[in-house]
């Protein structure tokens, strides 16, 4: 893949700012509360990031609250595999993700996302047990292919086979 391809591949939308909008039965999250694990409302999703080409789901736009590690609300982009839809609830969760990583997210400003900004923000969701062998490895062409843009995650307690625009 050339470097203008890999650009292309990576190449992100708001679906705000689109003529693209939620595939038919794909649930419309933005206004969902955003919850932790102990189910506690710590923000809002606003937008999704997606890439028009591949029509996959990359980031959740997410409006935070103030965090213990952070005294202002926050907007930042949380990759998709990160979150899950709750099975009834029109609520999205972030199982594992700690107050401490969302506070080491760099904000987001629309329209600004680079490459150097995905790995930041990638970066700051890294378990520490990831090798620098993964990290290197999705820097380049498969940088979506990393675990946490895995959108079956996402999708998978209420519709398992879901997860594209249209």
């Amino acid at each position: 893949m050339t470097a203008e391809e890999t650009l292309e591949y990576r190449r992100l939308v708001a679906l705000s700012e689109s003529d693209f909008e939620i595939a038919d039965g794909d649930p419309e999250i933005q206004g969902w509360h955003i919850k932790d694990d102990l189910g506690e409302r710590i923000g809002e999703v606003t937008d999704l990031l997606f890439n028009p080409s591949t029509k996959k789901v990359r980031y959740v736009v997410a409006d935070l609250e103030p965090l213990p590690l952070s005294a202002e609300n926050r907007r930042i982009l949380i990759p998709i595999g990160l979150a899950e839809l709750h099975e009834s609830d029109d609520e999205v969760f972030l199982p594992g993700v700690t107050p401490m990583q969302l506070a080491a997210v760099p904000l987001y400003t629309t329209n600004e996302v680079t490459q150097e900004y995905e790995i930041w923000v990638l970066d700051a969701f890294r378990d520490p047990d990831d090798s620098l062998n993964d990290r290197e490895i999705h820097i380049g062409d498969q940088f979506y292919s990393h675990r946490h843009f895995n959108d079956h995650q996402f999708y998978n307690k209420r519709f398992p086979d879901r997860g594209r625009v249209r």
